[in-house]
This record gives C-alpha cells, structure tokens and sequence, in this order.
C-alpha cells in the first residue's frame, strides 16, 4: 500500500487535455460559473441563517453543507441522484439509499446494502454518509471520509472529459492539502447532459459513452492494488489487449440463448462497455455508436462497474452474484426494499430471456451449451444444484 501523496493547495496551473470533438467548455457555461451559483460572501443572506447554511458558515463559504451537497441541489434532477431513473453511464446515487433483502429458497436471508452500491459521497441532502466498512479506497489509501463529487471532478473546471482531475492538479483533501494523482483523465467522449430515463442522454446501446484510453490508469489513482497489468491469474487485467478469441467472442454473442448471431457493426452492448483505442474521438458520434471491439482494444475498470454506484454489489454494471440474471439479480418483485420502479430500473429497462447467464460471458462466452432454466427446474427440487454458500444461486 503506498503512503499518501499530498501537494500544496495552492493555484497550479491545469494541464488541458482534449479529450474529444466537442468544445472544451469545461463548466457550465464555458468557464467557471457563477461564483454566487455554490458560495455565499457570509454565513447568511437574506436573514436565511440556517436555511442553508450551518452554525458558523460551512467549509470554503458553501452555500449548503458540503461540496457533495452543493453538487446534488443542482445536479439530482439530472440523473446524478434520480430516484434510480437516472440512465447515465455513472450510475445514480441513488442506490446507495436502497438496500434489497430477500429469503432464499434455502430459507437464508440475503441482502445487498446501499452502502456496497458505489462510491459514498457523504451528503446531508439524501443522507448519505462515508462508507461504513470501508475507511480507505479498495487498494489504495484514500479516506473514505474524504471522499465527495469533487474528488474525481474540478468543480470550478478543466478541458479535461468529464472535469476529472488528472496529474497537475488533485482534489481537495485533508486540510489545506490536495490529494496527488499520478495519471491523468481518461479520453473518451460522450453525451452531456441530462441522463433521465427517456431524456434523451440516457444511456442505450447505440448511445453511450466511447471511451478511448486511460480509464483504469486514472482509477489507479486511488486504487493501485487493484490493478492488474502482467498477466497474473489473481487479478482480473486491466489495460490489456482483447485479443482476437475475445473480441470474436464479444461480438458473435447476443445472449445464452443466441451466442453466436452478433455482428461486429452492431454488437456493442451498453452493459459491457470496453476501451476502443484506435478510434477517433473528433469523428466517431457517440449517439450512434453500435460497432463492437477490435483485436487490439481494451477491457477497462468501467467494462464491469459503474462509476458512480448501481443497484448492485460493488457498483457492478450486473448483478455478478447472478446466475439466471432474470431470476437472481437483487433487486426483484418482492424483496424487501425494493419498489416496482427499482426493478424496472435496475438494468436501465432492459429485460433478459429466463436462460441469460451472467454478462461476463459477453467476452468469455462459457455458457454455450449450458442447460436452461426451464430444464432445471423441471427436475425435482432434490435434485437441483448444491448450494452450500446459502446464497440461492445455485437453483
């Protein structure tokens, strides 16, 4: 575990990176908005003490509690915290609110907390607080309780692709420190916006985030151990080339039950999202982008999870505890905690047939040929699966 890395908060100058062919207007409205639109000149205005504002004022003359509250009152109607009707490529915050309980048919009571959905950026609007578990990022030394929008994204803005920070300038941390990153943002472009369900900007297929280069490099930045780049068996790769087998795999396959009808013009599965390093991000149209990896592209962190949080266990883009992902993926009708729309939320409206296995197979394709759903449960019940972990998935 490396030690932690600060740098004086001072003014640096930012390192601008173009990151795609849209203009490099990196904050709102071109530039740094309205200072007036976050901070407040005095602990009150208008008479409103306590309105909006803490005993005292709040950290760096916020208008609301913290950094993470200043961003949600804005952005939560955007698909950032949407009641899990937020379709964006980073997920909705809102499922770290939601924790799912269910009974297996073993009898056992499982559940998937809010808290194990995404990053916990601590904020009093939605009642978010640090990670209970976890005190540091998985394989780094981040605190957890530092943790906030505004420690991947520049709130006053950069050239960077999403205003990520990168190498010249980290995020605020403890004190009057700056948290230091060793790789820069990520390339990739992809459509702005508001990301509601039906928004226009939600994430589809076809219309979705492209990314290029850099992604599991700049999660490193928090997350060192938990990459992988030599080969190891004991980490999945990151930042390794497919390779022919798995980029054929990739776009032969459709489903469990249609593994081999996908073309590689139209196999893009927004679900399983990967790093096409030789395209070019001033021309390709990241609305209508359907062609499935090459050889030589990439799986990255983000082929997998999400960057924000999911209805799932460790923000996964499915539900990796999933063996039927119909029948097993939490949340479903009838768990505790779960309302009709998180279920219909949970994969972004996409349903799947009773026999489709879990996602990984979209690049390893290891359930060809696997028995269905309907003939397991045609047996008698002594005779299904083994399930000594209790979890219910071997039904």
């Amino acid at each position: 575990m490396r030690a932690a890395r600060f740098v004086p908060a001072i003014a640096v100058a930012t390192l601008l990176i173009v990151v795609s062919a849209q203009s490099a207007s990196a904050f709102h409205s071109g530039g740094v908005a309205a200072c007036s639109g976050c901070h407040t000149m005095h602990v009150s205005q208008d008479g409103r003490v306590g309105m909006h504002w803490t005993p005292g004022g709040n950290p760096y003359l916020l208008k609301y509690g913290n950094a993470t509250d200043t961003c949600v009152r804005c952005h939560y109607f955007r698909g950032e915290f949407s009641n899990g009707n937020g379709y964006g490529p980073g997920g909705d915050f809102y499922w770290l609110t939601r924790t799912f309980t269910w009974t297996t048919a073993w009898g056992t009571t499982e559940s998937s907390s809010g808290a194990s959905h995404g990053h916990n950026v601590a904020n009093r609007v939605f009642g978010v607080t640090a990670d209970p578990v976890l005190t540091h990022a998985p394989g780094g030394d981040f605190l957890s309780s530092s943790l906030g929008c505004t420690s991947c994204h520049d709130p006053h803005g950069n050239a960077n692709f999403r205003m990520l920070y990168d190498s010249t300038l980290g995020p605020a941390y403890v004190g009057d420190t700056r948290y230091a990153f060793t790789a820069d943002a990520p390339l990739a472009t992809g459509n702005a916006g508001t990301t509601l369900v039906g928004g226009g900007n939600n994430e589809t297929d076809a219309r979705h985030t492209v990314y290029k280069d850099g992604v599991d490099e700049w999660c490193a930045n928090c997350h060192p151990a938990m990459h992988e780049t030599g080969g190891s068996r004991f980490t999945h790769p990151t930042g390794v080339m497919l390779g022919s087998a798995i980029a054929d795999n990739y776009n032969r396959y459709v489903s469990t039950d249609n593994p081999d009808g996908g073309q590689p013009t139209t196999s893009y599965a927004g679900l399983v999202p990967f790093e096409a390093v030789q395209i070019d991000l001033a021309t390709i149209n990241a609305a209508s982008a359907t062609a499935g990896p090459g050889a030589d592209d990439e799986v990255m962190c983000l082929t997998c999870h999400r960057a924000h949080a999911s209805p799932f266990a460790d923000a996964g883009r499915w539900d990796f505890a999933a063996t039927y992902l119909a029948r097993d993926s939490h949340p479903q009708a009838g768990d505790a905690g779960a309302s009709a729309q998180d279920v219909a939320n949970s994969y972004y409206g996409r349903s799947f047939g009773a026999n489709q296995r879990s996602l990984c197979n979209k690049c390893h394709a290891k359930d060809y040929a696997d028995e269905p759903l309907v003939a397991q449960h045609s047996k008698p019940r002594d005779e299904w699966p083994d399930d000594p972990s209790g979890t219910g998935q071997g039904r």
